[in-house]
Formats: structure tokens, C-alpha cells, sequence
């Protein structure tokens, strides 16, 4: 197991027990971990793939939640 591939599972693990705020604020992260192990040629999981788009969605919701009308 690469070093990207160990903080990807550990940012895995950090998400799933996160509250909803931390879960957004470890989006640009997680999704830089995929994205390097993609670069890489990596296999990246389909959970961690779900994890990440999951992610994607819940930060475009809260940041068009907390705009102004």
C-alpha cells in the first residue's frame, strides 16, 4: 500500500465519522487524494469514487443553501 493509497483510506475513515460541516470541509481534500491515485494509476474504489461525488453534492447544496435570495 502506497502512502496516498494509506491517506486515502484514512480520509475515508475521518468522512464517515465526520458531522456534516466536516464532511464538506474534507471534500477538496479527499477529492485531491482521487485525483492524484487516478494520475497515478492508482485503482481507486467505487466507495471511495462515491464518497467523493457524494461529497461534491452536499458542498454545491450548502453553498447555494447560504445564499441570498
Amino acid at each position: 500500500m502506497t502512502d496516498l493509497e494509506k491517506q486515502a483510506s484514512e480520509l475515508q475513515a475521518k468522512v464517515e465519522k465526520a458531522s456534516s460541516q466536516e464532511r464538506i470541509a474534507l471534500q477538496p481534500q479527499l477529492d485531491r487524494v482521487v485525483t492524484s491515485l487516478t494520475v497515478q494509476g492508482i485503482p481507486v474504489s467505487k466507495k471511495l469514487r462515491r464518497m467523493n461525488n457524494e461529497l461534491k453534492d452536499e458542498a454545491l447544496d450548502d453553498m447555494f443553501d447560504n445564499m441570498p435570495v
